[in-house]
């Protein structure tokens, strides 16, 4: 059989955000950390409140595109049929520069056996710069096993808050109407302290999933990594390996059907995928709903603070609930979050670097819920909403900080520290634990076009965790409170086509 036409691709998936923005409508610059400059045009992490883009990477603030040069055609062989894309990822950033990152380029082989449906098929994938979107678990939120699965240490520091680097792939599976399997690898490049050379590292992924009824489905994945030596025992004349091994699961109950996070998603430019990417919220009336209920229980070898070069098994676990209605123009949603801090810091390992808890230290995890709802007014072409939410953050308790030989005064003493995100601690003046966190965000958005939306925003937070720090009479440099209420909006002009 010879090849049919090829589909030759170009810019797909492209966002255009214009924004006024303020975080805080109540404080001045350098009066919090990290500072509001005011308000002003361009919004960034710092407008998004915990509970938002829980599937996604990005803001909704940047200004994007995602390049996809992509070409499918029938093989000369029966059964067979060939896929390719070059993804390339165009982020503009604040100072108007551009970095472009591959976005999960493939080549892949499919093939269908005679019998087989229209969407059952055997496939083979490599990904020859990132699989970053080949990853384990669910929501984007608390995925992983992706490109940071791969820690990159960085020679004679212990850095590891820089963009991982890019790791390849390959990915085999079986799809079949009713279920699907798949095994698949990773390898990726680590820098070995104790010979002063990178050497390769490995990752296996595996996993699968069932429809138990038309409309309950039940899925399982889980993966081991080899993550290189610990550096941290390197330095004292110590081979010891950082392996990291999890599984996650998740039971999906919904009326039509559960898609997966767009940032998992292979890019494709084919008008069918283009069409899920932009087509406007839909509506058919009556009742529909999607829920899931999803858990991973991870664990890594890290250092023994409480025994000389020797390491132990870290734990780390994280539970995510999504619930979410839709009747007539109404939608309502409710999204839960648990993380464990070793969870939050499963790709940095550790909070101090490659080290595990002291058996003295107190340990809090990550919580959250959210609550929202809007309507959609059809004539109006207009959506109102409202969110509430209330977050208890993760915390270490500990006497020793990580300062050092010569720690400064906010490291003296039992502190705790909270995190927001991997690597984003907060010193709380001694003595004091995190409290609660409120929150009630208001939303509008207008659709001028199918491909335009005027979209705002006005929230509120009551955060009594917010810390910076400021000399005392005596000169030392002691953590105070920020201003706990935050009141702060996003307006913002959005194209994406």
């Amino acid at each position: 059989m010879v090849s049919s036409a090829a589909i030759a691709g170009d810019f797909i998936d492209t966002r255009i955000a214009f924004a006024v923005a303020n975080s805080n409508v109540f404080v001045q610059p350098g009066e919090t950390t990290p500072s509001e400059p005011g308000t002003g045009f361009g919004a960034a992490r710092q407008n998004t409140q915990f509970y938002d883009n829980f599937n996604t990477r990005f803001t909704g603030f940047e200004t994007l595109s995602n390049i996809s040069l992509y070409k499918k055609s029938f093989s000369f062989f029966e059964g067979f049929e060939a896929e390719a894309a070059l993804n390339i990822n165009l982020l503009t950033n604040p100072s108007g520069a551009i970095n472009l990152f591959d976005n999960a380029s493939f080549v892949k082989v499919n093939y269908r056996p005679p019998g087989w449906g229209q969407k059952e098929d055997i496939s083979l994938t490599g990904f020859p710069v990132s699989a970053d979107r080949f990853r384990l678990g669910y929501a984007w939120k608390v995925s992983w096993g992706g490109d940071a699965a791969f820690t990159y240490n960085q020679g004679p520091g212990l850095s590891t808050t820089g963009r991982p680097a890019a790791v390849p792939g390959a990915k085999f599976q079986i799809t079949r109407e009713r279920w699907y399997a798949f095994v698949g690898a990773k390898t990726g490049l680590l820098l070995n302290r104790l010979n002063a050379n990178q050497e390769r590292q490995y990752g296996v992924l595996f996993g699968g999933g069932i429809d138990l009824l038309s409309n309950l489905r039940l899925e399982a994945n889980g993966g081991y990594f080899t993550r290189g030596v610990n550096p941290v025992l390197a330095d004292l004349g110590v081979r010891a390996s950082v392996n990291a091994l999890g599984g996650s699961m998740q039971l999906s109950l919904f009326s039509d059907t559960i898609l997966p996070s767009l940032d998992l998603r292979l890019y494709k430019n084919d008008p069918d995928v283009a069409q899920k990417f932009f087509r406007p919220e839909n509506y058919p009336g009556g009742l529909s709903y999607q829920l899931s209920l999803e858990g991973s229980f991870l664990g890594q070898t890290l250092a023994n603070p409480e025994r000389f070069a020797s390491t132990r098994l870290q734990p780390a676990a994280a539970l995510a609930l999504q619930a979410r209605f839709k009747y007539d123009f109404w939608r309502f949603y409710a999204i839960g979050l648990m993380r464990t801090l070793s969870f939050i810091q499963f790709d940095v390992p550790g909070v101090r670097p490659y080290t595990d808890y002291s058996d003295g230290d107190e340990v809090t995890p990550e919580m959250w819920i959210a609550v929202g709802g809007d309507r959609f007014l059809p004539q109006q072409h207009l959506t109102i909403g409202i969110v509430f939410g209330v977050q208890s953050t993760a915390s270490r308790t500990s006497p020793d900080l990580g300062g050092g030989n010569n720690p400064p005064a906010a490291f003296l003493g039992t502190r705790t520290q909270v995190y927001r995100n991997v690597n984003d601690p907060s010193t709380l003046p001694e003595g004091d634990n995190p409290v609660p966190i409120f929150s009630v965000k208001g939303t509008f958005k207008l659709d001028i076009t199918e491909y335009f939306a005027a979209l705002g925003e006005v929230f509120y937070n009551y955060d009594n965790n917010r810390v910076t720090f400021r000399d005392s009479v005596a000169l030392i440099s002691q953590p105070v409170y920020q201003q706990a209420n935050q009141l702060g909006f996003n307006l913002v002009m959005q194209a994406r086509f």
